[in-house]
């Protein structure tokens, strides 16, 4: 199956490291995921806050108003449904 020209897009600019996808999928999976979890899943914190910019950066995920949630953006949903019709 081709590639979605958005997903292959995101896949050449964006998720380019196994953190950022890790960090992609665990919140596109969840809808909504606590900072604390993702930081977690990440070994190096300030690794995470970067890793988390990026995406929040490409309009994957987005941030609420106080920065302890990610949920996942119109654009990551399309993205992530690309995704797992790929794999």
């Amino acid at each position: 199956m081709a590639l979605d020209t958005v997903t292959a897009a995101v896949l050449r600019t964006v998720l380019t490291s196994d953190a950022l996808k890790k960090l992609f999928k665990t919140v596109a999976a969840s809808r909504i995921a606590e900072k604390d979890a993702l930081t977690r899943a990440i070994p190096d914190e300030s690794d995470a806050d970067q890793q988390l910019n990026t995406l929040t950066q490409a309009d994957l995920i987005g941030a609420s108003t106080d920065g302890q949630k990610y949920f996942v953006t119109a654009k990551g949903l399309k993205v992530a449904r690309d995704l797992d019709n790929v794999i």
